[in-house]
């Protein structure tokens, strides 16, 4: 019998929480599931700790050879059978609610459901709200990245956009949902409730500010230029783009990548020359007049004198 949802949990040397995020998929109150391990070629105790499973009809687990995170993901787009998926990263859980809850949520003409989430960690206790998706579907995904365990879609799409980019070393869903966005998804629905938690983890990938926000912007000009183009670069989506290219321009300066925010902030002026640099408006006059890499480094010199004194 053909399940109807996929939890599809990529594992790499995650034998601490491996079986912490299967238990959660196993104990959604939907039970219609399958759960699939893809094992990227872990040089840990993964495989071992998840033998556990072995004879469990519920779990299949795959040693796969290393292929890294989005290669693994599209691996297990290839396994899945339901017609929805979950995806899980290996250190993180589901609330056991959270299946259900997003299926009952699809509705006439919507196609996809997604949820907030808790964090558990550095962030403890905190909540990653979501504003309520409004107007154009595109404009929503350039402004708001969507974690990867957060919306229950329906295989069909993910696949039909060619699943993950394998090139990138991280915001992956972030990309792959401006593809869904503009090629698929019409109407989507937010649950405005957290129903699954992210556990933070010192210095992984996502916390690596420096390659997250350059790896952003190239998404954002790649996506403006090779998948918008001239007709699908409405006003909205501009200046959506060009704040967000701007965000991307100052924390990459903060991270000592002069070049690569100086691009950014280009590029974002380009599109929408009136999008103001995010800062106070000193230091937003300038950025405008010198340009920010400047005006930071001016800024930064003077916040030195005047803590000096």
């Amino acid at each position: 019998m053909t399940p109807r949802v996929s939890i599809l949990i990529p594992c790499y040397n995650a034998s601490a929480t491996v079986v912490r995020a299967v238990e959660s998929a196993l104990a959604q109150t939907f039970r219609d599931v399958e759960v699939i391990v893809a094992d990227d070629a872990s040089t840990d105790a993964s495989l071992a700790v998840l033998e556990r499973y072995r004879g469990d009809a519920r779990v299949s687990v795959h040693a796969e050879p290393h292929r890294g995170g989005n290669g693994t993901r599209n691996r297990l787009l290839e396994l899945a059978r339901g017609e929805y998926l979950q995806f899980l990263d290996a250190d993180d859980t589901l609330s056991p609610e959270k299946v259900e809850s997003c299926l009952a949520a699809y509705g006439e003409g919507v196609d996809v459901v997604f949820t907030d989430r808790e964090f558990h960690g550095g962030d403890a206790g905190q909540v990653g709200r979501y504003p309520e998706p409004d107007g154009d579907v595109v404009e929503y995904f350039i402004r708001n990245s969507v974690v990867t365990m957060l919306p229950v879609s329906r295989l069909a799409d993910v696949r039909a956009v060619g699943g993950f980019d394998p090139s990138l070393p991280c915001c992956q869903e972030y990309e792959l949902h401006l593809r869904l966005a503009l090629h698929r998804w019409r109407k989507v629905r937010h649950l405005s409730v957290p129903l699954c938690t992210y556990y933070v983890t010192p210095g992984s990938i996502s916390s690596n500010q420096g390659r997250l926000f350059a790896t952003r912007a190239a998404v954002l000009r790649r996506f403006a230029e090779q998948e918008l183009g001239a007709e699908g670069l409405t006003p909205g989506r501009r200046d959506a783009i060009a704040t967000e290219m701007m965000v991307c321009a100052r924390i990459l300066l903060r991270c000592g990548q002069d070049d690569a925010a100086v691009a950014a902030y280009a590029f974002a002026r380009s599109l929408s020359p009136a999008t103001k640099y995010p800062a106070k408006w000193p230091l937003r006059m300038a950025a405008r007049i010198v340009g920010p890499a400047r005006a930071e480094r001016a800024r930064a010199w003077l916040a030195s004198r005047l803590g000096s004194r």
